[in-house]
């Protein structure tokens, strides 16, 4: 079931990016949420983004939080830093419904509140443990879930 749903994912986040930069001419968004906004959402949104560029995706990912904390966690600085990433944000940002919205895809760590989300989609990755204390094993479980989301996606031609 787990990877019937990640094919799902997938074929939508294709179809989604190929549609939105076909009207645009700009690079889709998708959104990673976690409850402050410092932590696993950083890391996922730092990761998409390495993934994308590497694959010349025309699909463009941003940290956000639900209660945000005042900065991002030095051990998540050290980790992404280590992996020779930045954080998407050097402060935190707060999730709005209205980009929620906008965005090709939600993907969300921490259950997002409807006035948050509004009329937005959310796949929920429930299973990363605490990167705060195991930064390697949860980026480890975000790549996956990243790998697997990606897959498909063709580069702009």
């Amino acid at each position: 079931m787990h990877h019937l749903l990640a094919l799902l994912l997938v074929a939508l986040l294709a179809g989604a990016a190929n549609r939105a930069e076909a009207e645009s001419g700009k690079p889709t968004t998708i959104v990673f949420v976690c409850l402050h906004g410092s932590v696993k959402s950083q890391v996922a949104a730092a990761h998409f983004n390495r993934i994308a560029r590497e694959r010349g995706l025309p699909v463009v990912a941003v940290s956000r939080g639900i209660t945000v904390d005042n900065e991002i966690p030095t051990v998540i600085r050290e980790g992404l830093a280590g992996d020779g990433l930045a954080p998407d944000t050097e402060v935190p940002v707060r999730l709005t419904s209205e980009e929620a919205a906008t965005a090709t895809k939600v993907f969300a760590f921490d259950e997002v509140p409807a006035d948050l989300k509004g009329a937005a989609e959310v796949s929920y990755w429930s299973d990363v443990p605490p990167a705060t204390k195991d930064y390697a094993a949860a980026r480890r479980a975000i790549v996956r879930h990243l790998e697997e989301a990606i897959g498909p996606l063709k580069p702009k031609d």
